[in-house]
């Protein structure tokens, strides 16, 4: 922690609180999409006839398969459904792109896993009810522990190192200078713009149901982002791109 606060001190330059703010502002549109988009799957679940009912196979599929399930969720979502778009939309040139797709894959395997865990570690931690007080106390661990002390400086590292067109000496050369203030911070600040009030509607789902939307509403977020194009460099976006 000591180590994390010097770097921040240590490294001068552009504030990265504004570089977060602006950008998510560079993508308020499509992120005002994703918070309408989960909250209509969140109001529907509850409260339009049928929508339950047709959902209750994927969350017994959840609960039968378990980590199976969230894996190829992930697959399917974080994976195929990106490499399908980028494939024929012509304006998008992506280098080495069976190596990327390659760890993407194993990318999305991994995070699979952890989400899995993590979610159980929630329900654990705080019980599977869907009042405000259980949202909120798993949404704030979730955005302001979880995510910016562990999930987003690992995150942040392997997109930056894809980045970098897998490098690993332009990878650590860019951790050593000006990570936390460059990267990691503004990442975590447009993150929280984007995904507080998501992460927010994912817990008000079924316990079986929670990872199984997350994959949903992460492949959403990725296909507006492809479809608009990126207007901000690599390191100020990444953080918003690689969604959570």
């Amino acid at each position: 922690m000591r180590s994390f606060l010097r770097m921040a001190l240590k490294d001068r330059g552009e504030n990265p609180f504004r570089i977060g703010w602006e950008s998510a502002k560079a993508n308020a549109v499509p992120m005002v999409v994703l918070w309408l988009f989960a909250v209509g799957l969140v109001v529907g679940y509850y409260f339009v006839l049928g929508i339950a009912e047709g959902l209750k196979p994927i969350a017994e599929w959840q609960v039968r398969w378990g980590i199976r399930a969230a894996i190829v969720n992930q697959l399917v979502f974080g994976v195929l459904l990106p490499a399908v778009f980028v494939v024929s939309n012509r304006r998008i040139r992506v280098r080495r792109p069976l190596l990327k797709l390659a760890c993407q894959a194993g990318w999305s395997v991994m995070y699979a896993v952890i989400f899995v865990w993590f979610y159980g570690l929630q329900a654990a931690m705080f019980g599977k009810d869907n009042d405000f007080t259980t949202l909120a106390l798993k949404a704030a661990f979730d955005q302001f522990v979880w995510t910016p002390f562990v999930w987003m400086p690992i995150s942040s590292v392997f997109y930056l190192w894809m980045g970098n067109d897998f490098s690993v000496a332009k990878t650590v050369e860019r951790c050593r200078s000006g990570f936390v203030r460059g990267v990691l911070m503004p990442n975590q600040v447009s993150g929280w713009c984007v995904w507080i009030p998501v992460v927010f509607v994912i817990y008000a789902f079924p316990h079986a149901l929670q990872f199984q939307i997350l994959g949903l509403v992460n492949a959403l977020w990725t296909l507006l982002l492809l479809q608009i194009g990126t207007r901000i460099s690599d390191d100020k976006q990444q953080g918003v791109l690689e969604g959570r």
